[in-house]
């Protein structure tokens, strides 16, 4: 199947995405995307590009950061996701997104990218699809795959097993390597909002590379229960090609901008449209206090000079109604003046914070982790040094010195030195490992949909549930329960339909 997409139709669903969150009204547009007329696709992949940002900073980053205890909800919304109250029905929209407009567009650019000659373009797309596909199967585990674009000709597409979309993701990464060393009749990377238009095309190429092999990292390391051999010798061969994404100049982030409806998604919604639906998590505040973590302020605002947290779930049964309280930092939604209440105005252009899909932090994060738990090549503790390194770097650097904290680089270094010591005093490996992952962590502030995938595979850090729990659900949940949608038009081909119980059992990289 064929479709044209005009960039204009991605860019009012990531508008809309953005401004609503996940209310269920933004998709009701009456646009017939089989209509619409060619665009060439560095005018379709900026569109995507956003999407792709929106969708990981929505519902994506709000349900993660709550079930990971990053966040605690005081809202309509928010309080039942905090409690897994979570039903089919709630997810609709972010399905249709992923699967309707994101996937489909960035099928489109592959494919016409390379029918117009436009090889380095259909590579960017092949990535970031790859990217697309990983977060919806580690979302939601099972998913349509092979049959998923094919609108027409199936209309009720199959349930490919998660074992299975793995290995394809790798080789879509591939052929978007392959693809990426191509020549290209567009002299410029048009319409690269990521990287930049601007960049020589040898750069994009080279970025672009290392992000499709720090994805196949994670991808390997996400499934190293199941296949440990496998996982050590691929990423031992990744590790010798040295293509990942080592520095902050090379970070898998989206650009967001000061203009209504196109700013982070997560400073509108804890900052303009929602305000007092979430508020930072008394037990992810007491573990960077007691930790003296110097990262606290970058990540989380104060009110009155002081930090307001509450616990998760106690909001359905006492609410909390005060304007005053502590939300997500200038790092991760970004540059401004706060409040005396939290809120804060990132009115300036270019103040607005990226969406961090993979950064060199994360990246050492993961190099520490396989070689802690596969003995790849690699010292553990020098890698999670480079990675804490690498996160307050980024920090300090997006902030700048009008915002950054005082004494930041010294604190900085101690806190680094303090760590490191604890991880390798830790006499096991399981010790070390609950060390590396609790930093990583505060490191994924901004996406926990990365602490989410992180705590699944490794039980770290260590959490509780929350107060008031969804009734039914003793632990936290492995998965995102199928959407109503599919359930009725699609029931013979969805697995796990019974809810809440669906939603408890583990994805296959967790068994």
């Amino acid at each position: 199947m064929k479709r044209f997409i005009r960039v204009s139709k991605i860019m009012l669903v990531a508008i809309g995405l953005a401004v609503v969150s996940s209310c269920d009204d933004f998709l009701d547009v009456n646009t017939n995307p089989n209509n619409l007329p060619t665009s060439g696709v560095q005018y379709i992949l900026p569109g995507a590009e956003l999407g792709v940002g929106f969708v990981m900073g929505n519902t994506v980053q709000l349900v993660s950061s709550l079930w990971m205890q990053q966040m605690a909800g005081t809202g309509t919304q928010s309080d039942p996701y905090d409690r897994y109250n979570i039903g089919p029905a709630d997810l609709n929209n972010e399905w249709n997104t992923i699967y309707a407009n994101l996937l489909d567009d960035l099928r489109q650019i592959r494919v016409q990218g390379r029918e117009e000659g436009n090889f380095v373009h259909a590579g960017m797309a092949g990535v970031l699809e790859a990217y697309v596909w990983t977060v919806t199967t580690d979302i939601w585990g099972d998913v349509p795959f092979q049959q998923a674009l094919a609108f027409d000709e199936a209309p009720n597409p199959q349930y490919d097993p998660q074992q299975e979309i793995y290995p394809s993701i790798i080789t879509i990464l591939d052929e978007a390597i392959a693809d990426l060393n191509k020549t290209n009749v567009l002299a410029t990377p048009a319409g690269d909002l990521i990287y930049g238009e601007s960049t020589p095309m040898s750069t994009t190429i080279d970025k672009w590379t290392r992000v499709a092999n720090s994805i196949k990292l994670k991808i390997y390391l996400q499934s190293r229960k199941k296949d440990p051999s496998t996982a050590t010798a691929r990423i031992n061969e990744l590790i010798a090609q040295n293509k990942f994404i080592t520095s902050n100049a090379d970070n898998f982030n989206v650009p967001f901008f000061s203009s209504s409806g196109a700013q982070n998604p997560l400073y509108m919604y804890n900052h303009l449209t929602r305000p007092n639906d979430m508020i930072v998590s008394t037990r992810f505040l007491d573990s960077m206090q007691v930790l003296n973590d110097p990262r606290l302020p970058t990540i989380i605002t104060q009110t009155g000079g002081n930090y307001v947290s509450y616990d998760n779930g106690v909001h359905t049964v006492q609410n909390f109604t005060s304007a005053n309280r502590s939300r997500w930092g200038l790092y991760i939604i970004g540059r401004g003046q706060t409040a005396n209440n939290g809120t804060v105005n990132v009115g300036s252009p270019n103040d607005q914070a990226p969406m961090r899909l993979i950064t060199a932090s994360l990246v050492y994060y993961w190099l520490a982790e396989a070689a802690l738990t596969l003995g790849t090549t690699g010292d553990p503790a020098a890698l999670y040094q480079q990675a804490l390194e690498a996160n307050f770097s980024d920090i300090s650097t997006f902030l700048g010195p009008t915002y950054t904290p005082a004494n930041f680089s010294a604190n900085a270094t101690t806190y680094i030195n303090s760590r490191v010591a604890a991880f390798t005093a830790n006499p096991t490996a399981e010790g070390k490992l609950n060390v590396l992952i609790r930093d990583k962590w505060v490191s994924s502030a901004g996406n926990a949909y990365e602490a989410y995938n992180d705590y699944r595979r490794t039980g770290y850090p260590q959490l509780a549930l929350p107060q008031n729990a969804l009734a039914g659900v003793n632990r936290i949940p492995t998965r995102w329960p199928y959407v109503q949608n599919e359930i009725q038009a699609n029931r013979e081909n969805v697995p796990l339909r019974d809810y809440p119980a669906g939603f408890l059992v583990p994805v296959w990289w967790m068994e």
